[in-house]
């Protein structure tokens, strides 16, 4: 089972999209991960967990934060879901040729919900699946229901079983961004693979409501002066920040990034199943794992 649901979450006491579109058994699972002054504003009937007062403001806040969760959580299986998540499902006519809904894709019933995390249950007690997370709603149309070996973000499923035995070796706070793309590669360079569903997705509500704005030119006045242009997304993503985050990981990981430039602008390419190392090719130096 998965047993905690970590959703870490800054300033947000009063609009908390994933708790409030969980079914009621999942809430019961619920932590939320707070800073410490805020924990008197949140007033969800679910447990608590506040980071260490040192990381509040930090430049890596996020990093540490979610290594700490991933520490306290230890050797079980759980997930770790940003606080604007919706979850939903998309039409199994794509891998099995047979419509189960009127359209495409669609939120996820509160059923639907429940049977989303028994599924990423199941497949964390694979050999070598040690991560599990639903795929983007602005993915294209799949032709499997998952695919292993890739990117998995937002909201993740991890075998803590597996995780708790490296997390002390793993080091991914000296990144304010990309630290999830880095944590992935350390978990897949020792054995742990991961697996995205295509059938069970998310959108995340804060990005989708950047976009709205972003189309309709109105400016998002938390992030932004009123009277400077909100960027777009490719700016966004293409930042200082984020650029220097990705040359980083390649140092580290050379085979699982490719930068390059295309128009003036730097992009890159991961490379997941470079990165990945099969347990059994790893057994012969640290013993055969067990779950």
């Amino acid at each position: 089972m998965i047993e905690r649901i970590y959703i870490p979450t800054v300033r947000r006491a009063d609009n908390q999209i994933t708790y409030d579109n969980l079914p009621d058994e999942l809430k019961k699972r619920v932590i939320m991960v707070v800073e410490p002054n805020e924990r008197p504003l949140y007033n969800y009937p679910c447990e608590y967990l506040e980071i260490p007062e040192k990381l509040v403001g930090s430049w890596t806040q996020l990093a540490e934060t979610r290594l700490f969760i991933h520490k306290h959580a230890g050797a079980i299986k759980y997930c770790i879901a940003d606080d604007d998540i919706i979850i939903g499902r998309r039409n199994a006519k794509y891998w099995t040729g047979k419509s189960n809904m009127e359209k495409s894709r669609r939120v996820a019933k509160p059923e639907e919900v429940s049977l989303a995390f028994e599924i990423m249950d199941k497949w964390l007690d694979e050999e070598d699946i040690g991560i599990t997370g639903f795929s983007n709603s602005g993915h294209p149309p799949p032709v499997t229901e998952w695919l292993d070996t890739v990117g998995c973000f937002s909201i993740i499923m991890v075998d803590g079983r597996m995780t708790s035995k490296i997390i002390d070796d793993v080091n991914v706070t000296e990144l304010r961004t990309g630290e999830d793309i880095l944590f992935l590669f350390e978990c897949l360079s020792r054995g742990i693979n991961t697996r995205l569903s295509m059938e069970w997705l998310h959108d995340n509500k804060s990005m989708s409501s950047y976009k709205k704005m972003k189309d309709t030119r109105i400016v998002w006045t938390e992030m932004y002066n009123k009277d400077e242009e909100v960027p777009s997304m490719e700016e966004i993503y293409q930042n200082k920040h984020n650029q220097d985050a990705i040359e980083h990981i390649q140092k580290r990981f050379p085979a699982g990034i490719k930068i390059y430039e295309k128009n003036g602008v730097k992009k890159h390419t991961r490379y997941w199943k470079k990165v990945f190392k099969p347990k059994s090719a790893l057994d012969s130096f640290w013993g055969a794992p067990t779950k």
